[in-house]
């Protein structure tokens, strides 16, 4: 191993692929491209490599976005250099692949909103006015597959209107209502010349008596 591979080789990188040669070291690593000669490392990344020409003085010039190498045409066999650098292409585009800033993923459409769920109704609340009970018939009960009809319920017949209590008394207040009105008839009869206001009381006072006991007498059947 020379000394300019050992030197890389201290690194801890893999080369992909080398090239050494009387006056130098060039290696093709993941991400970079490393020269290794008498003053140093040098090393510029594969995917902001832009140009590869001829520099001044004799050399190569591998220019990158921020770094560029310097690399003398007499460190290498210039055809085994020239091999070497066109092999490069590849590594950068495969380079340039896995730094690249993927696309922005299109914006998902937005996901239908669930509806809110419908709130249980409430079993009373204070703002709303009571509402009046309502009373629901129960259905009538179908009949059995196969079996008779049931009877419909047999309608209660009216009771019939209590009869007046029955009393002994019944009769004779009927015979004191005549009584009476005929004592007030008599009284009248037997009395022209009495005074027509004492005759007017007498007639009033009587039929109102008769007519009380007849009324009596009637509602006791």
């Amino acid at each position: 191993m020379g000394k300019y591979e050992e030197a890389f080789s201290r690194l801890g990188e893999r080369a992909l692929a080398r090239l050494e040669g009387p006056g130098g070291f060039l290696a093709v690593t993941e991400t970079h491209l490393v020269f290794v000669d008498e003053g140093g490392v040098q090393r510029v990344e594969l995917a902001r490599i832009r140009r590869v020409g001829r520099g001044e003085e004799g050399t190569l010039w591998v220019q990158g976005e921020e770094a560029s190498l310097q690399i003398p045409l007499k460190a290498f066999p210039l055809e085994e250099l020239k091999a070497f650098l066109e092999g490069l292409k590849p590594h950068v585009a495969r380079a340039r692949r896995a730094t690249s800033t993927p696309p922005p993923a299109p914006p998902k459409p937005p996901e239908p909103s669930t509806p809110p769920a419908s709130p249980k109704p409430a079993l009373w609340e204070e703002d709303t006015p009571p509402k009046r009970a309502s009373v629901e018939l129960a259905p009538e009960p179908e009949p059995p597959q196969g079996g008779p009809a049931p009877e419909p319920p047999k309608e209660t017949p009216p009771l019939a209107a209590p009869r007046g209590r029955s009393a002994p008394l019944a009769l004779p207040l009927r015979v004191l209502a005549l009584l009476t009105l005929g004592y007030t008839v008599a009284f009248v009869a037997l009395n022209p010349g009495a005074d027509p206001w004492a005759l007017a009381g007498v007639v009033l006072g009587g039929l109102g008596l008769a007519l009380t006991e007849w009324f009596l007498a009637t509602s006791w059947r």
